[in-house]
């Protein structure tokens, strides 16, 4: 982890296509129960998250399920609560490049192949959904607290940008959402259940 941190911290304008490689590192350090590892990761997520996103989130963009993932790992380590809650905050934070870059998302290239995913949908598949989807993990694996705070997020993220979703994306959304709403039904004796 400190390597790789290093390497960000020193190199990042120079790293092209590492981030994947970079993000599944912090990914299986966000998980850890030691501190300082958890630490160092997730300094060095919210650098490239709130620094190095705005110089270069072209260059970046093929890796951004990848951080989101990695956002929703750290948000779901128990351990740190407070890192739980900031991870949140990045998320929505990510939310914003996605808003603000959508064209970044129609081009890149990593989807011609996938002739089904029109060019209007590949920021909702690559960008919206993985995004949204994250939220909803966190609300249905963490505890009270993070998961009152994710579904926050949530909510806040679809009433600032739902009115730039195409009609067809609601769809996925609403199956998102229920999903949320779905695990209530969860027998009473499940502790999820109790908490809420």
């Amino acid at each position: 982890v400190r390597c790789v941190a290093q390497m960000v911290n020193s190199q990042a304008s120079n790293i092209r296509s590492g981030w994947k490689n970079i993000f599944s590192v912090f990914h299986l350090a966000a998980s850890d129960q030691e501190e300082a590892i958890v630490e160092l990761a997730f300094q060095t997520t919210g650098k490239i998250i709130t620094e190095l996103y705005d110089k270069h989130f072209p260059s970046m963009i093929d890796s951004f399920q990848d951080a989101v993932k990695c956002l929703s790992e750290f948000a779901c380590n128990a351990r740190f609560p407070d890192t739980s809650m900031e991870a949140i905050r990045l998320v929505r934070q990510s939310a914003f490049h996605v808003h603000e870059s959508p064209h970044l998302f129609a081009e890149f290239g990593g989807m011609e192949n996938d002739v089904a995913v029109t060019e209007d949908d590949r920021v909702w598949v690559r960008g919206w959904f993985p995004l949204l989807f994250s939220l909803s993990c966190v609300v249905n694996r963490c505890k009270l607290d993070v998961r009152t705070r994710a579904l926050t997020v949530l909510f806040e993220i679809i009433k600032t940008y739902g009115d730039s979703f195409h009609p067809h994306w609601w769809k996925d959304l609403f199956k998102i959402l229920f999903r949320i709403f779905d695990n209530m039904k969860l027998p009473e004796q499940h502790t999820e259940k109790a908490e809420w």
